[in-house]
């Protein structure tokens, strides 16, 4: 994350801000300052503390009166139904107004009405449009209206900034939910050249989409799009309220598209740049507050996300500027000229944008001295111009590359980058999460910012043993019931292996999240981790994940098996990601490990060493079309499945895999195993040892009906490790390799398989020859470019 750091100067305001940086470009609050700073102390600022409604209330209301075009509700005018509101003092309850789906058009004003509600009735916000296209510098024309009704312009030649609002809420205690606010005026429109006659001639573009003066005004869910002044909260002269909450919404714009002297709070929300009617390198500003000077709290961006359309460029966006409003230049004077407040904080800012920059009155921008602005950061996740996964703005919208292995077959693999912005998501905790990947067949991108645990329940208590054990299940008795010196080799079965499985159900319930069809999972960062628990692809199409670090799928009641392996064997259930019936999947820049808690820690129970991690990546039931590359799996035992069982016959044909500049690193054994799979393996890394817990096993496991295409692998090994160890014929009989190595020698493993298993039949063609593949690399740069490159919060490759 891009910090700028200067001299350690303070300035000190009425809340005694401090930081170690207040001379720098990107001033930061200090731990202690910061909780002055919250969404609770914004809210409070005015006649008494405010609590926004419940949002899930905000949509369950049943409409008053309904606005629909075609006649069939209340009212045919949205202005008609605002004007129907009771007047304020004089409602026994909240009057709601319903907006059936369909496109309002024209300019609309909420004055002296409270309380009130507006919603819209459609399935998502874009479904109700409230839309208009006036613009500041428009001249007016013989029988047009004078503009916004709340502040019309009336005997003024021209629109200006207050009257081109599409809809004005002047009033206390107002909700909007589910519904969009556009001004789209300078829609398509490029620089001054492109504007319509009038824009050029008065140099003026703004066009505000919603404009607010009252206290306790709620938006929940709601789209505002317009270019420069979108949404503009003002205060009333005096007045220490005017507060505006705006939560899991949407704003949109290009040139000081949030501004104002009110007090603002943007929640859990998307903030746009947008391109197109800019120059080409042409900058803009995002939020401009132009607060009072005695107001001590103006705009507050909390646990949002900055984006921008494509071709912003990068850093071309400042964070935003104090608007002091009404100021000549040279002229601001402190305590008695506006000095606008802003804070920006947990949130995950794009690489479009750049520092703060100097105010519309030309004061330059200043953490100290007599002209010091008054704006600040805490705790911003800053994505760079670097190559880091996750980091690039594109990295979300990214799709697979064409011939970027089997996951670039038929149609490719686009994952969730076509998503709305409504499904646009980025969490931080398991509810988060959850609620993301919900049910939907819709396109999603997530974006994962720091670690989510997803073993802990709702308040983010970390659950464990004995929050999954079914209150029946008693180790000591299980073990005690099926000792094979007392049960011998049978399947367990019986109260405590009930007991057992209850258990395991419990813990699925919790640390088992199904990822829907058409996602894109990204990382932000290079912490962005996914621990104790797995992702299930389950019968899905079209999924990518990148950047993440998936650590301890841990398994706190694995099963007991007699009849695997000659004295039995501890199997348990979970993966960190598992697919099944899984197609078009690109897994990438990942990294994979048992955490804290290896296996070779924990104790031996019935003759065998308790396992509580299976797999870390496993490919199954007629999965296909799969890219794994670029990931770091290391300190494990069994790695990677590519098909469950012999007896799978619906497998045959497909499983189509790729696996390319991978890290395979102390893992030891199934890296991967395959069954009836056409695997095309190449680029990949196999570094073993033959000490510590995890000694090397083997690498490819060449399994019934198998079709491996290996070429130009590295393995790097402890000189006693033997060619022969590499592969493990498992009752597979094709396999090629071509320019692979072992410790920098080339070698023929074919023929190896040839001698160390005579009695079978080797056939060197194994019926398809790869042609969805990238550059290889020399087997040579293989050891260096994959430890440099390969895992979660690694460069992307050159």
């Amino acid at each position: 994350m891009m910090r700028w750091m200067g001299a350690a100067a303070c300035w000190v305001a009425c809340l005694h801000l401090c930081a170690s940086a207040q001379d720098s470009a990107r001033p930061q609050l200090t731990p202690a300052t910061a909780a002055d700073y919250t969404v609770a102390t914004y809210l409070a600022q005015g006649p008494t503390p405010w609590t926004p409604a419940d949002p899930a209330a905000l949509r369950g209301v049943r409409p008053d009166v309904v606005v629909a075009l075609d006649g069939s509700g209340t009212h045919a005018s949205l202005q008609a139904a605002m004007d129907a509101a009771p007047a304020v003092g004089t409602a026994s309850h909240r009057f709601v107004i319903g907006l059936a789906v369909g496109t309002y058009r024209g300019q609309v004003c909420l004055q002296g009405k409270a309380p009130v509600a507006l919603v819209g009735l459609g399935k998502q916000p874009s479904d109700v449009r409230i839309v208009a296209a006036r613009y500041a510098g428009e001249k007016k024309r013989p029988g047009v209206d004078a503009g916004n009704p709340c502040m019309p312009a009336v005997g003024a030649p021209a629109y200006g900034t207050f009257s081109s609002a599409t809809a004005a809420i002047f009033s206390d205690d107002v909700q909007l939910s589910n519904l969009t606010i556009e001004n789209d005026a300078m829609n398509g429109v490029r620089g001054g050249v492109g504007y319509p006659v009038e824009a050029a001639e008065s140099g003026g573009a703004q066009a505000v989409a919603l404009m607010t003066q009252g206290d306790k005004i709620q938006l929940e869910d709601v789209h505002l799009l317009g270019h420069q002044d979108t949404l503009y909260v003002r205060a009333a002269l005096g007045h220490a309220g005017d507060r505006v909450y705006l939560h899991h919404s949407l704003v949109a714009g290009d040139v000081d598209f949030i501004f104002g002297a009110g007090t603002l709070v943007i929640d859990d929300s998307t903030i746009l740049s947008r391109a197109g009617r800019r120059a080409p390198g042409e900058g803009g500003y995002v939020l401009a507050p132009s607060t009072a000077s005695q107001t001590p709290r103006g705009i507050l961006v909390h646990n949002s996300r900055f984006i921008s359309e494509a071709g912003v460029g990068l850093g071309s966006i400042a964070l935003g500027r104090a608007w002091d409003q009404g100021i000549a230049k040279g002229a601001w004077q402190k305590s008695t000229s506006p000095n606008g407040q802003a804070v920006v904080r947990d949130s995950v800012l794009g690489a479009h944008l750049g520092p703060w920059a100097a105010s519309t009155a030309r004061r330059p921008f200043s953490a100290s001295g007599n002209q010091a602005n008054r704006l600040w950061e805490w705790n911003n996740h800053q994505v760079g111009a670097g190559d880091v996964a996750g980091q690039s703005p594109d990295w979300s919208r990214e799709t697979l590359a064409p011939h970027d292995g089997w996951a670039a077959a038929n149609g490719g693999t686009l994952g969730g980058s076509d998503a709305g912005l409504e499904h646009t998501y980025t969490v931080r905790n398991r509810a988060e999460l959850v609620a993301a990947l919900a049910p939907g067949a819709y396109p999603r991108v997530v974006r994962v910012v720091g670690r989510i645990d997803l073993s802990t329940d709702a308040n983010g208590r970390a659950l464990g043993y004995a929050d999954y054990r079914d209150p029946e299940f008693d180790p000591q008795a299980f073990l005690a019931a099926y000792d094979p010196a007392v049960w011998g080799k049978a399947p367990p079965s019986g109260p405590q292996e009930e007991a057992r499985k209850r258990s395991v159900r419990r813990q699925a319930a919790q640390g088992v999240v199904k990822v829907p069809s058409r996602t894109t999972l990204v990382g932000v960062g290079a912490d962005a981790a996914i621990v104790h628990g797995t992702l299930f692809l389950d019968s899905v199409d079209n999924v990518i994940i990148r950047n993440i670090h998936f650590s301890d799928a841990y398994d706190y009641f694995p099963a007991w098996d007699p009849k695997d392996n000659a004295s039995g064997e501890w199997n348990s259930e979970y993966d960190n990601i598992t697919l099944r019936v899984a197609t078009h999947v690109w897994i990438d820049h990942c990294t994979f490990d048992d955490g804290s808690r290896p296996d070779e820690a924990e104790p031996v129970l019935l003759g065998r060493r308790v396992q509580h991690h299976d797999g870390l990546l496993d490919i199954t039931q007629q999965s296909n079309w799969v890219t794994v590359s670029w990931n770091h799996f290391h300190h494990h035992d069994k790695t990677t499945l590519v098909g469950s069982s012999d007896s799978q016959a619906l497998d045959d044909g497909k499983l189509k895999v790729t696996f390319h500049h991978n890290w395979y690193e102390r893992t030891r054994e199934r890296t991967p195993r395959v069954r009836y799979g056409a695997v095309h393996v190449y680029n990949n890394l196999f570094e073993g040892g033959t000490d510590g817990p995890y000694p090397y096993g083997y690498s490819l496991g060449i399994g019934h009906q198998s079709r491996i295409y290996s070429e130009r692998n590295a393995w790097v090994t402890p000189p006693t490790v033997p060619t022969s160890q590499l592969l493990r014929a498992l009752k597979g009989h094709r396999f090629v390799d071509n320019g692979s190595t072992h410790n920098g020698s080339t070698v023929n493993l074919l023929a190896e398989l040839r001698a160390n298993h005579p009695g079978v039949n080797w056939d060197a063609d194994v019926g398809w020859k790869p042609s969805l593949f990238l550059a290889m690399d020399n087997v040579a740069d293989v050891p260096s470019r994959v430890r440099a490159r390969a895992g979660s919060g690694r460069g992307k490759a050159d």
